[in-house]
């Protein structure tokens, strides 16, 4: 298929953002290819509904879906569709899910017009595009063992300064269950104690500063 047939999807909430990346992409694949554009979940829903797509450029923090879940939703609905996550989120658990979902492109949205433009050209030839960033994190996820959801919410708790027994009632377990919950996280992370865990755990993305 030449790149001049290419059916491409923008989903931003910034309409100032669709039509820059709109320009890029016609100046990257050429005036021919086809650029539709949605400012919420509901519409690039709608969008996929009716026409099939070949590759999109998706903007996770829409107001109206998680990312993650709308793009299952894409998806399910254009199978063989490629899709390229922008995103403002470093947290390593989030970045997992969509290496999971199978994307075949991740940039940041501090990255360069260039380096957008670059994963386009990458991704529309039929190769994957992950930033420099997000390919240290696909290496952290590689090397450690990811926690659990239920350790992620003990971990969130420790890191706010709550004790076993608070925890433990917090979550409806047993102080027991949660120790048990304490020791996997600190073999996961590579901690020797609370301190060192949660400091592990920002340093890589399981615990953004913001909640601590």
């Amino acid at each position: 298929m030449a790149k001049s047939d290419m059916k491409i999807l923008l989903v931003d909430d910034h309409d100032i953002v669709l039509r820059g990346m709109r320009h890029l992409i016609e100046d990257i694949l050429g005036e021919e290819c086809h650029v539709d554009g949605a400012m919420t979940a509901a519409e690039a829903l709608s969008q996929t509904s009716f026409r099939t797509y070949d590759l999109c450029l998706l903007d996770v923090e829409l107001p109206d879906a998680p990312g993650i879940t709308l793009l299952r939703k894409i998806r399910q609905i254009c199978p063989g569709i490629k899709i390229i996550v922008n995103t403002i989120h470093e947290e390593l658990w989030i970045i997992k899910d969509y290496f999971d979902a199978g994307v075949e492109g991740i940039l940041f949205k501090d990255v360069l017009s260039s380096e957008i433009a670059t994963a386009i050209r990458r991704v529309a030839d039929g190769d994957t595009y992950f930033c420099k960033r997000a390919e240290q994190l696909r290496r952290l996820i590689e090397t450690y063992e990811m926690p659990s959801p239920k350790e992620l919410e003990v971990l969130r708790l420790i890191a706010s300064g709550k004790k076993t027994d608070d925890i433990a009632a917090e979550m409806g377990l047993s102080s027991n269950t949660i120790e048990t919950h304490r020791r996997h996280l600190l073999s996961k992370l590579h901690a020797r104690n609370s301190a060192e865990l949660v400091l592990n755990a920002v340093n890589h993305g399981l615990l953004p500063t913001s909640r601590i």
